[in-house]
């Protein structure tokens, strides 16, 4: 069976301090082919905490966006310094996921492209319609990664999103998009690249011929030491790709499946935390999104669930954060408070005394 495509790698390599340098290649389809972001996250996940540096080299066309904002939320999220390096292209969503990184550098001759998100899909007049509403709000939170990052108005940023815009180095360096400009490198694109050209509407013709051309070979590739001979055997019969999933028919199952649940407020979040990958992924997901409103709804906090579905967190941390926000805002008991002063007034008893109602019995009964 033909592996899967792999579109990253992440390498730690111990530095002269005794550390860890990582770098973080994206070359390729950013999430297709049936690999994503969760892999990349748990790889992360082993190296980040020792890391000294982390360099997010990228060499990519583009991909799948809902894969690029995982990336880029775990590249903002990372409490140490992130360098993002164009190492040719970074277009459509590989140049979102830089957005993410404290800093930018590209080669002189690197291109970088921001554009509205744009995706194929067959369905009914209702399953269009929300997902071209979920077009709408992915480049809505596309417009504010790229404005954060920049600087720039969101009119400004939205105007260039809009014109498919390319950035040479020194114009992303003018527009906030990078920071500093490198020494220029020998680019190549990567193989499998000519298909996505169809794509753009603006790609520059410098660009388009460097796509056309023949993909740079590894340097050096390591030459196979030589094997015995073995018996020939039937190669297996070939297996088609796996298709895309339908993601108008998987945004349409999951408003109507919150909807039925009563958490439509959640939808958005599911669709952004699965990148409906698959149907199995978004119905646990959903399933998930119903147990923390039920918890947010015990702890009388129902404000938080949307927030903790679109974060991907799970029901034992969602507990975990709502008991440090309760305990949090109770307050503190000190075991050792001494009792009230005796300037603060004391409040007597009106209830009449034992001996005063003795005292009106025996005067009674005379």
């Amino acid at each position: 069976m033909k592996g899967k495509k792999k579109w990253w790698d992440i390498r730690a390599q111990a530095n002269a301090a005794g550390g860890n340098d990582v770098e973080i290649r994206i070359y390729g389809d950013i999430g297709f082919w049936g690999t994503d972001a969760e892999q990349f996250a748990a790889r992360l996940d082993e190296v980040g905490p020792t890391a000294a540096s982390i360099v997010v080299a990228v060499n990519s066309m583009g991909g799948d966006v809902f894969d690029a904002f995982t990336i880029y939320n775990l590249l903002r999220r990372y409490p140490g310094k992130t360098t993002g390096r164009v190492d040719g292209i970074a277009a459509s969503a590989a140049s979102l996921l830089l957005m993410g990184c404290s800093q930018i550098v590209m080669p002189s001759n690197a291109m970088l492209m921001i554009h509205n998100p744009h995706t194929l899909a067959a369905g009914d007049e209702g399953e269009l319609r929300r997902l071209a509403d979920l077009l709408g709000s992915t480049s809505a939170n596309m417009l504010t990664a790229y404005a954060e990052r920049s600087g720039q108005t969101e009119d400004k940023v939205r105007e260039l999103m809009d014109a498919e815009t390319w950035l040479t180095a020194a114009q992303a360096v003018e527009l906030g998009f990078c920071d500093t400009i490198e020494e220029p490198i020998r680019i190549a694109a990567y193989a499998g690249a000519q298909p996505l050209v169809a794509r753009f509407a603006a790609m520059p013709e410098q660009v388009r011929a460097l796509v056309d051309g023949e993909p740079e070979a590894p340097p050096n590739p390591p030459v196979d030491p030589p094997v015995d001979p073995v018996d020939p055997v039937d190669p297996p019969a070939p297996q088609d790709p796996p298709q895309p999933p339908n993601v108008a028919a998987l945004a349409s199952h999951v408003y109507a499946s919150c909807r039925d649940a009563r958490i439509e407020h959640c939808a958005e979040g599911i669709v952004l935390a699965t990148g409906l990958r698959d149907r199995a992924t978004v119905d646990a997901a959903i399933r998930t999104a119903q147990d923390i409103a039920g918890i947010c709804l015990a702890a009388n906090l129902t404000e938080l669930t949307a927030g903790f579905v679109s974060d991907g967190l799970s029901p034992d941390q969602v507990r975990a954060r709502l008991y440090e926000r309760v305990t949090a805002s109770q307050a503190h008991i000190n075991p050792r408070q001494t009792p009230s002063s005796a300037s603060e007034p004391v409040v007597a008893a009106n209830a009449p005394r034992a001996a005063s109602i003795y005292a009106a019995r025996r005067s009674g009964g005379k």
